[in-house]
Formats: C-alpha cells, sequence, structure tokens
C-alpha cells in the first residue's frame, strides 16, 4: 500500500493540509510518495525526510499517468491531492480504514475505490465499503488497485473519466464511507496550475466525455465562480443500469453564446456564395431537396470533375484561402465543440433544405446553429432538435434529416464533418 500525492507550487499549504492530516493521524510517512514536476520545485518542497520524494513531469494527466506507470500493476495507491484540508473518520483510525479499504481492493476483483462526494455527513449515513454500480469516485481522494491500462486523457473530467473506464472493464465501483473529506477545489496552485484550465477546456473535455460515453451520462448546469459563467455539470445516470444504449443524436451541452462574438461578426461581414437549384444552373455543389441558399465550405473538398484527373482526390477550398481569418475562427470552435476528427465544415446563411442525406461524409458530423433567429430546426430521423447554441453529432450520411421551414430572424449553421479517407490524395 502507498499514498501518493502530486503536488505542484503548494510548497507552502501542502504541510498545513495534507501532510498535517497524515502526521496527526500517525500515517507512517514512509508510505507516502510526493511527485514533482521538476528538480525547481523539489528545491521548494520542505517534507520530512520519511516521505518518498520523486521527481515526475509536469501536468494534470501527465503527473497522474507517470504515478500509474512508476508502480507496479495490483499495487494498492491512496490518492490524495495535496490540499485535503480536514477528513471525518467512522469505525477506526485512518489507519485502520486504509488497510480495511486495501485489504477488500486486493481480494476483489475491482480495482477503484471513491469516497462520499461531499463532506456533508447529512448526505452520508453509510457506513463500512460497499459494492456499488456506476459510483463516481471524485478525483480528489481515492484508492486504486494499479491497472496500467487505464489512463484518462481529460483534464477537466479526469475523475469522471477514471470512473467510466473502471466500471465498463470490471463492472462495478466500490465506495468506502468511512471516511469524509474536505478539498479546496478551484483554489490557487496545485496540479492543475500547471496546465490552463479555462472555459473551454472544460467544454471541450465535456464534450468528449459525452461523446465516447454519452449513453452513461445526465448533464444540469450550475455556476461556478471560478468560471464565472454557468458550466455543464455531469451526473451519471443511474448507479446500477440494466442496460445502456448509444442515442443516434448525441446532444452535447449547452455552449456559452458569448464565444461566438467574433464569429458572428465575420460571418456578419461575410459574402456567402450563393447557390440554386434549377435548369440553367449547371454548380454541381447544389445538392438535391436544397432550395437557393447561401452556403460555403472551409477546409477540405473534393476535387471535381473526374475528366480533370481528379479522382480520389483533395484540396483545401478556394473559400479557405481567400478568408484565411475566418477559417482560423471556424478552426478554433472547432477545438471546443468537436471531440473528434474532422476536415471540412460547410458554413449556412438561413437556409431550410429538405429530406437529405450526406453521402460523402465518413462517420458522423457536429452541427451547430448560431445567430439572432427562432425556429428551423433540425428534424434527424424522425425526431426534432433544436441546436441553437447546442451543438448535436449524429451520421448524416446514415440518418435522413432537414430543417423544419418556420425561420424568423438571422441563423448561421455550421456542420463540422470529414471526407478525407486514410489514403487520401492531396490534388
Amino acid at each position: 500500500m502507498k499514498i501518493v500525492i502530486p503536488s505542484y507550487n503548494r510548497s507552502e499549504t501542502i504541510m498545513k493540509n495534507t501532510i498535517k492530516i497524515l502526521i496527526d493521524n500517525e500515517i507512517p510517512l514512509n508510505l507516502v510518495y510526493l511527485f514533482l514536476a521538476n528538480e525547481e520545485q523539489k528545491e521548494l518542497y520542505k517534507v520530512p525526510d520519511e516521505i518518498n520524494v520523486v521527481v515526475a513531469v509536469k501536468g494534470f494527466i501527465n503527473v497522474r499517468n507517470f504515478i500509474i506507470d512508476y508502480f507496479e500493476d495490483n499495487e494498492i495507491l491512496i490518492w490524495m491531492f495535496d490540499d485535503i484540508q480536514k477528513v471525518t473518520l467512522k469505525n477506526g483510525t485512518l489507519m485502520e480504514i486504509f488497510n480495511r479499504c486495501a485489504k477488500t481492493l486486493e481480494q476483489s476483483p475491482y480495482y477503484l475505490m471513491g469516497l462520499p462526494p461531499t463532506f456533508n455527513s447529512f448526505f452520508n449515513k453509510n457506513d463500512g465499503i460497499r459494492e456499488g454500480g456506476l459510483l463516481f469516485a471524485y478525483g480528489s481522494f481515492y484508492l486504486t488497485k494499479n491497472d496500467k491500462t487505464i489512463k484518462p486523457d481529460l483534464l477537466c473530467v479526469e475523475d469522471y473519466q477514471r470512473t467510466l473506464i473502471n466500471f465498463i472493464k470490471y463492472g462495478k465501483v466500490l465506495r468506502c464511507s468511512d471516511i469524509l473529506f474536505k478539498s479546496t477545489l478551484y483554489s490557487k496552485g496545485g496540479i492543475t496550475d500547471s496546465q490552463e484550465r479555462d472555459y473551454f477546456k472544460l467544454y471541450s473535455d465535456v464534450s468528449k466525455l459525452i461523446y465516447r460515453y454519452g449513453e452513461y451520462l445526465a448533464v444540469s448546469y450550475k455556476y461556478v465562480k471560478f468560471y464565472n459563467c454557468e458550466i455543464p455539470h455531469i451526473k451519471f445516470k443511474t448507479t446500477n443500469p440494466k442496460n445502456y444504449e448509444k442515442q443516434e443524436v448525441i446532444v452535447l451541452p449547452k455552449i456559452n453564446p458569448e464565444i461566438f462574438k467574433p464569429l458572428l461578426e465575420m460571418l456578419g461581414k461575410h459574402s456567402f456564395k450563393i447557390k440554386e437549384n434549377n435548369e440553367a444552373n449547371t454548380n454541381r455543389s447544389c445538392r438535391k431537396n436544397f432550395p437557393k441558399h447561401k452556403a460555403d465550405i472551409f477546409g477540405y473538398v473534393k476535387l471535381r470533375p473526374v475528366n480533370w484527373g481528379h479522382r480520389g482526390k483533395y484540396n483545401i477550398s478556394r473559400r479557405t484561402e481567400s478568408k484565411p481569418e475566418l477559417y482560423n475562427e471556424l478552426k478554433r470552435i472547432a477545438d471546443i465543440i468537436v471531440p473528434f476528427k474532422w476536415s471540412s465544415v460547410l458554413v449556412n446563411n438561413n437556409v431550410v433544405c429538405g429530406k437529405h442525406l450526406d453521402a460523402s461524409n465518413i462517420g458522423e458530423s457536429v452541427l451547430l446553429s448560431i445567430g439572432d433567429y427562432e425556429g428551423c430546426n433540425i428534424v434527424v430521423n424522425g425526431k426534432k432538435y433544436d441546436a441553437k447554441y447546442q451543438p448535436l453529432i449524429f451520421n448524416g450520411s446514415k440518418l435522413e434529416h432537414y430543417t423544419t421551414d418556420d425561420l424568423v430572424g438571422n441563423k448561421y449553421s455550421m456542420v463540422f464533418y470529414n471526407i478525407l479517407p486514410d489514403d487520401f490524395i492531396l490534388g
């Protein structure tokens, strides 16, 4: 059994918080491994000699995965943040509870044990250790039986991802209700200081989590002072589900409209290409069931016609070359909302479209609408969705979709999608 504490820029406070709690509770300090970002950080930390100090790497995810690789598989690890302020104990001393938890993990087929996610004893009337289903293991204080294959990669929702990976692989997550703890979430310092952690990063990580594990998750919203706005709040749908089903349409959380102000300003000045289907029109980019509309494609396009020798070749669109600032802004938005590989983005202005499939697209697409408008919802496979400041993910090449004909106002819609096969050739 080892107690692991990753720390960064908390050389002065760690002795007042986590390490003090361990000392006060008579935990042998030779069990403690303190992981620091570099030699410079090591010089700053003045901790008891019995503690094992390890120079690791910088970064929240990086140091956690470093620790996983540092220890052998099946080693019992007690993970603690460097800002644990208080603990309340039931049924024994802290060391007795640690030993009990370690023995349970060693003997069970499960690899993750969390603690109650709130310090309020009113909500923690359980005692002892129980086998749950999908029980959330809060990232500030938890136990694992080390498994080097479980390495989360999402900074802002690392604890949710780790819980889900363990649940999917092993079937259950344990919980010990004999320790309640209080930490300083969203405070200065700590290993998250070494990477940016803002609203954009949070939303990006949440979108990736929902894209990968959406069938397990529900979303609500709460105001957090650290981000100075409402943020998506992830919850597990149920602790012991019998049947999780992947949704045809993945609805991502609502996104703060403020981040689209630069894009809206650019689009308001942009002269869209007008596309129209009629007998005189020879523009092959016009699509069936699309009336006259304004649209442009940024990113990659497939070259045509075939008789020009462009079969299977791709290139950057002319609009991308002529409007690089607009394309860069679209890429900035994509970095926040698109959780997978994409090559192209279709930007429409006030488009009302009939039933169609996006036959050339590979895999799923992200649809998002912005602007001052009402109506014109997207209908996918017979079900209506509102994509206004709420991205949707679905496979447009397989699911028939169209928009309702009730647009009022000025609407811009963006579809981020991929057309590039693995063996694509540049024109």
